[in-house]
């Protein structure tokens, strides 16, 4: 019985269906004709940008801000509620507060961003964020039970990122 599984074994060596697991994978190299990166940014009920050409996108990543140009290695990142940056193609800036996400940083120099929400920095209403800010400070402080303060925590990080993303003093 042994004997036979060897065999097969050998066998199956010797046929070109034995798969080379040492293979390594890199990223592939990006078209030669553009230096530029090619993003997406997504919501559930909105597409912000689809295929748009960027120098750099800017990142809130869960472990740290990073940045996302053409070449970047593949990557799946967590994103926490703060500010996207956008340098665009002509050298304009843009920036949005997101209340986190998802992005995937693709080898063909295309990144995906998914978010709930995205709003430009510009429409931020510093008045409303402070409301915000002062009203998960007190729920926070105020909450007895795990949940209700994890909730609370939630609510106050975010107002945090929103009051720094549009100077708002806490």
């Amino acid at each position: 019985m042994i004997r036979s599984i060897i065999k097969s074994s050998n066998n199956l060596l010797k046929s070109n269906v034995a798969i080379n697991s040492n293979k390594r994978f890199f990223a592939t190299e990006a078209s030669a004709t553009s230096d530029l990166l090619t993003f997406s940014l997504l919501s559930p009920h909105q597409t912000i940008y689809k295929d748009k050409k960027a120098q750099l996108v800017t990142l809130p990543g869960a472990k740290g801000i990073f940045g996302v140009a053409k070449n970047h290695v593949p990557r799946i990142a967590e994103l926490k509620p703060g500010v996207i940056q956008i340098n665009h193609e002509n050298g304009d800036l843009e920036k949005f507060f997101i209340s986190g996400g998802f992005a995937f940083v693709n080898p063909d120099a295309s990144c995906y961003i998914n978010t709930i929400e995205a709003v430009p920095i510009d429409q931020l209403d510093a008045e409303e964020v402070k409301n915000g800010l002062a009203r998960y400070t007190q729920l926070y402080n105020d909450a007895q039970e795990e949940n209700a303060k994890a909730v609370a925590l939630i609510g106050l990080e975010t107002y945090q990122q929103m009051a720094f993303a549009c100077g708002v003093s806490a």
